[in-house]
């Protein structure tokens, strides 16, 4: 039997990234109050409370986590706007939070083919680092391995 792998904190930032658009919509659109049904009286509302109740947990969780990511996302790009390299956080952005693909970028930027992956690449530990602070840093062999790489990014 294979034994699982423990997800990274580097993981974790590309599958939050990845799902950037689906939990703005699930915080946007979740039905968690009797209020937002219409015709309620339709429905056996009193059986649905607990269900209503766990869905507000579910919608608590993932706005404190969005939230968290969002102001994670705003450093990151005030340090790549500091450093020069805004044009790496465009990248992640346009990708992750717009839904652009990379030969999209590639056709607006004008920049080489694997460009756009090589920035978002390079970003992915940064903004680990901002998401789970010194617990990002535990992780040696991904922060170290993506660190070497940062350089050839240009």
């Amino acid at each position: 039997m294979k034994e699982e792998k423990e997800q990274t904190v580097i993981d974790k930032t590309y599958l939050y990234l990845e799902n950037y658009r689906e939990m703005e919509r699930y915080i946007n659109d979740a039905v968690s109050e009797v209020s937002q049904i219409p015709d309620a009286g339709r429905y056996n509302i009193s059986a649905e409370r607990a269900f209503l109740q766990s869905i507000r947990e579910c919608r608590a969780e993932t706005v404190i986590l969005f939230e968290h990511l969002r102001k994670a996302l705003a450093s990151l790009k005030e340090d790549t706007e500091a450093a020069g390299e805004a044009y790496k956080y465009e990248a992640l952005e346009a990708v992750y939070i717009k839904g652009m693909t990379y030969e999209e970028i590639v056709r607006e930027t004008g920049c080489g083919k694997n460009s756009p992956k090589k920035w978002c690449k390079a970003m992915i530990p940064r903004l680990a680092i901002k998401l789970f602070g010194a617990k990002a840093l535990e992780n040696d062999t991904n922060c170290t391995e993506n660190k070497n790489n940062l350089n050839k990014t240009g």
